[in-house]
């Protein structure tokens, strides 16, 4: 094989992948959560944390420098009996008067849930200047690559994900409990259903955009 035959068999590869990754919210009974067995469990776990690794090779601008870290993202990984813990307690830990929404019917049914959250540097308001703000594009737009990067390896796996904004889990209060520290912003809840329970009789939402995508935001600069 070629040089330039084994770039067309990546691309395809990749190309694949992009195209058959889709969301797909998948939403359980809190009275009779999906249950994995330990060997399934294991498996898939191992395969989540390979993933996440990987998909930290996404590219960063600045070295964010904290705790020695240098990535601009952090990523608190829930595992299923732990996700079943929070479908039980997120309504206990929902402040008054917001409400937890699905998400504790998403927690009940996903093999593994991640927190991921990005760490800005200068943003306080108005009281950033315009360069800083720059700088805190970049940890946001680099924190977004990674979660990309990471919907795309678990694709690849036969996994199913959802990317989802959090809801109620960006309140302080609620995410601190999940180990997100202060001075975190969550970016996305990535939940993950194993091949496994893909079979399962459950209910499960297809994203709402899949079907009006086109390419015309495509523009090609004439000079």
């Amino acid at each position: 094989m070629t040089i330039n035959d084994q770039n067309r068999d990546d691309f395809a590869a990749v190309k694949r992948t992009i195209e058959k990754r889709k969301t797909l919210k998948v939403l359980g009974d809190l009275g009779s959560p999906v249950e994995i067995n330990t060997t399934v469990a294991q498996n898939n776990d191992a395969s989540i944390r390979e993933a996440l690794r990987t998909a930290g090779m996404a590219p960063f601008h600045y070295d964010r420098a904290i705790d020695s870290i240098a990535e601009p993202w952090r990523a608190h990984l829930l595992f299923h009996r732990n996700c079943r813990q929070v479908a039980e307690l997120l309504e206990q830990w929902t402040p008054p008067g917001l409400s937890a929404g699905k998400l504790p019917a998403m927690f009940s049914a996903c093999g593994a849930a991640i927190l991921v959250t990005w760490l800005p540097q200068f943003r306080s308001g108005s009281e950033s200047k315009p360069e800083q703000i720059d700088v805190d594009d970049e940890h946001l737009a680099a924190a977004s690559a990674m979660v990309q990067n990471l919907l795309l390896l678990l694709t690849a796996k036969g996994m199913g994900t959802y990317w989802s904004s959090g809801g109620v889990l960006k309140q302080t209060g609620v995410s601190a409990h999940l180990g997100v520290n202060e001075g975190e912003k969550l970016l996305a809840v990535v939940f993950v259903e194993y091949p496994e329970t893909q079979t399962l009789e459950i209910d499960r939402k297809p994203g709402k955009h899949r079907d009006s995508r086109s390419d015309g935001w495509i523009r090609e600069v004439v000079l």
